[in-house]
């Protein structure tokens, strides 16, 4: 048995989850969900409803790497005769079906919380809104293969990768999770979130040395430099707001450019929306030409 290592705790069928482990260089979700796990035991946690708590790639975990064969947060939605990792996402959607879920990972980019999602999806807009993150970004033009892009997941970037301060972070929004999905009693301690959508990469051309020179979420114009290539200056070609942006956290792009959608959950539905129906508009467009 590969993995997913799952417990499912509280009276019921599970009807929420929360995994840990997607990536095995990522240690906050592991220890958010074995810390959750011990409450339970300890009698700390009273569940109202069905708790699956997953660790989804165990064998990754262990070894202290992103993946084994591949990356499973681009395996989704998986094949049963796959490398590992493909096996492991069709197994892990097989766990999690229908069940609303949050995945628990970390970030070379960011200190404070982002709620990832597919802004499509319905629910997962509000669902974000209901945890304490200030920045929700709407992955769906870049999120191929990711577990998000195909399941009522939503993905908690905590913190800086490999920090207790992640994995405190995870534990305490996983709470609030269990809190927003009537799993545990509680009113749940919302934010005011912008909510931002991914437009594409920012490539990184081969180099010894990287600077990023801007903070994530704050608007670069066009024409600023945004980050330094052994000391050569990269400069913005349009106006963009960099998300999960590092000098060193991917090897092959900074991170993204994205736009911001609005503050709030009202303006960042109503963006969606409006930006759906111009993208339905210009396909009818196409076929019809």
């Amino acid at each position: 048995m590969i993995g997913p290592e799952r417990t499912d705790h509280g009276p019921g069928e599970p009807a929420v989850a929360i995994v840990g482990g997607v990536h095995g260089d990522e240690p906050s979700g592991v220890r958010a969900v074995e810390r959750l796990r011990a409450a339970i035991e300890r009698g700390e946690l009273a569940l109202q409803c069905g708790v699956a708590l997953i660790v989804a790639n165990p064998a990754a975990v262990e070894a202290g790497v992103r993946g084994v064969d591949s990356d499973l947060n681009r395996a989704f939605p998986g094949d049963p005769d796959g490398d590992r990792e493909q096996r492991l996402a069709a197994r892990l959607l097989e766990q999690t079906g229908g069940m609303r879920t949050l995945s628990l990972h970390a970030t070379h980019a960011e200190a404070e919380p982002i709620a990832i999602l597919d802004g499509s999806r319905p629910g997962m807009l509000e669902m974000a809104d209901e945890l304490p993150v200030p920045y929700v970004v709407d992955h769906r033009r870049v999120a191929k293969g990711s577990y998000s892009s195909v399941a009522d997941a939503l993905t908690l970037e905590a913190g800086c990768q490999g920090t207790e301060a992640a994995a405190v972070t995870a534990e305490q929004i996983a709470l609030e999770f269990l809190r927003a999905t009537d799993a545990i009693d509680g009113q749940t301690r919302s934010v005011s979130s912008q909510f931002f959508a991914l437009d594409e990469p920012v490539e990184k051309p081969p180099s010894a040395r990287y600077e990023l020179l801007v903070e994530n979420f704050q608007l670069v114009e066009e024409g600023a430099p945004f980050a330094s290539v052994d000391g050569s200056l990269v400069h913005a070609e349009v106006p963009f707001y960099p998300v999960l942006m590092s000098a060193q956290g991917y090897t092959d792009v900074f991170g993204f450019r994205g736009h911001k959608l609005g503050d709030g959950l009202a303006e960042a539905t109503a963006a969606i929306a409006a930006e759906q129906e111009l993208s339905e508009a210009a396909a009818q467009r196409g076929q019809s030409g």
